[in-house]
């Protein structure tokens, strides 16, 4: 004799983010929703209001799969490299001030604007995944994509900051 018992799912749909940045005003679930005991949902997302200087970049298995559709001999081994470095050369210096710096590989990045609470989805960015978001509280964030020199983020980072009063 066998018996088969079944259970009823609760079906959860998924709505996806259609442009790389969107407002609050939407209720968006992410394809990188982790469900965690009892019943607490994690977003990969970061909240920059806490932070002045904020660097962005694939995680690994985003870099990895950027690697297999580009293949070897693309520049993704060079972007990664150059942004690394010259990333770690404006967070060494800017962790000794006041500033407040951090490099990241969450997906969503969550900012605050005049007119809201905004969202930049990394991977839905036809920018590019690489880049840094400069904030001060009361100011626009500038969000700048791709890859710059040490120098070049200094001057963009002093001109925003001579900017923003």
């Amino acid at each position: 004799m066998i018996i088969l018992l079944g259970c009823k799912t609760e079906k959860k749909e998924k709505e996806f983010i259609d442009s790389p940045i969107y407002d609050d005003t939407e209720v968006v679930i992410i394809d990188s929703i982790i469900e965690i005991p009892p019943n607490i949902i994690k977003l990969d997302t970061i909240d920059i209001d806490n932070f002045n200087v904020l660097f962005f970049k694939p995680n690994e298995s985003e870099y990895n799969e950027l690697l297999k559709t580009l293949g070897e001999n693309s520049e993704i081994n060079e972007v990664d490299s150059d942004f690394g470095f010259y990333a770690n050369k404006v967070y060494d210096s800017i962790s000794k001030t006041d500033l407040k710096v951090k490099i990241v590989t969450e997906r969503i990045i969550k900012y605050s604007t005049k007119s809201g609470i905004k969202y930049l989805d990394r991977l839905k960015n036809e920018e590019g995944q690489y880049g840094v978001i400069f904030n001060q509280p009361n100011c626009e964030p500038r969000i700048e994509f791709g890859v710059m020199t040490d120098v070049g983020m200094f001057q963009e980072l002093a001109e925003y900051n001579k900017n923003c009063k």
